[in-house]
């Protein structure tokens, strides 16, 4: 009997356009997933890929830039959320289905309000589930199913391995765009040093001693300079909110993900650097699906490996 493939998408916001270019690869080196898990924007990537919607999901995304992504929703405070992500969502109502009905098996990770417990959403309407999976703490609406008020399934498993063993998955591909955090670095700066001066350089410009020794102090003078006028800058600089919150987010994604993975790892680990990218940051679909598609791409030969095990 087939090994059966299991894809997880983890969260990541706008940095999910880097799954759509993984499923490229995929269908590219001519391998299909048997099971997909996603959590938050890969529980969007995966559902919009199974349902067939892919392509208008992603001309729906390329029309948000940075200030509309939040502008596309609807501005309403309440059940402990600023926007009501339901529009949006009511637009792809086209194609929904519900999950029992797919070929390929699919999950969608939450987290419960009310209990704190992670919920594995593996019945019902695809688009539900996935608007439950990508609900943002505060920022979106918190979604009902049932009794259960579920939000972003990021704050319990940004790249749920489990879910998709749970599914039957024999193989796992995870696809993590969080494990290369985007930290403050100007916070963490190199150790002060004085770069090594060529005086054999120096000699051959100037042939006298004296010039020689000169040149090496006056380089020696403004680099030393240049470095003290870093330091100065580093020292009064502060961070700044939004970047903290990106920040903070970002680390505790990426620990998080790491603590999960130890008690449920995946056969191949996928870490696209998506560290610079925003999380509103949709207007760069091109750059990221590419990172996505060259992500997968560089491990072919481990994934075909795995599959003939």
């Amino acid at each position: 009997m087939a090994r059966k493939l299991g894809l997880v998408l983890g969260s990541g916001a706008a940095r999910g356009w880097a799954h759509v270019g993984v499923l490229r690869a995929l269908d590219e080196i001519g391998v299909k997933p048997d099971i997909i898990a996603g959590c938050s924007v890969g529980a969007l990537v995966g559902g919009a890929y199974l349902v067939g919607a892919l392509e208008e999901f992603e001309a729906w995304g390329r029309e948000l830039s940075p200030l509309s992504a939040i502008g596309a929703f609807n501005f309403w405070v309440s059940r402990g959320g600023l926007i009501d992500t339901g529009p949006a969502f009511e637009a792809f109502d086209a194609f929904d289905r519900n999950i029992e009905d797919l070929a390929v098996k699919f999950g969608a990770v939450a987290a419960d309000l009310g209990t704190g417990e992670e919920v594995w959403i593996t019945q019902g309407s695809v688009i539900d589930a996935a608007r439950a999976s990508s609900a943002i703490p505060v920022l979106f609406h918190a979604v009902q199913r049932g009794s259960r008020w579920l939000v972003d399934g990021a704050v319990a498993n940004p790249a749920p391995v489990s879910l998709a063993r749970y599914l039957g998955a024999d193989i796992v591909i995870s696809v993590d765009l969080n494990a290369n955090p985007r930290v403050l670095s100007r916070f963490n700066p190199p150790p002060a040093s004085v770069p090594a001066l060529d005086i054999k350089q120096h000699a051959a410009a100037d042939d006298s001693f004296s010039g020689t020794v000169a040149k090496l102090i006056e380089e020696t003078r403004s680099r030393i300079d240049r470095q003290m006028a870093i330091a100065r800058a580093r020292a009064q600089a502060k961070p700044q909110l939004f970047e903290t919150a990106y920040a903070a987010i970002d680390i505790f994604q990426m620990h998080l993900t790491r603590m999960r993975s130890e008690t449920s790892p995946p056969d191949l680990h996928l870490t696209p650097d998506m560290r610079d990218a925003l999380p509103n940051a949709f207007d760069r679909a091109d750059e990221f699906i590419e990172k996505g598609r060259l992500a997968l791409l560089e491990k072919r030969d481990e994934i075909a490996a795995l599959l003939k095990e």
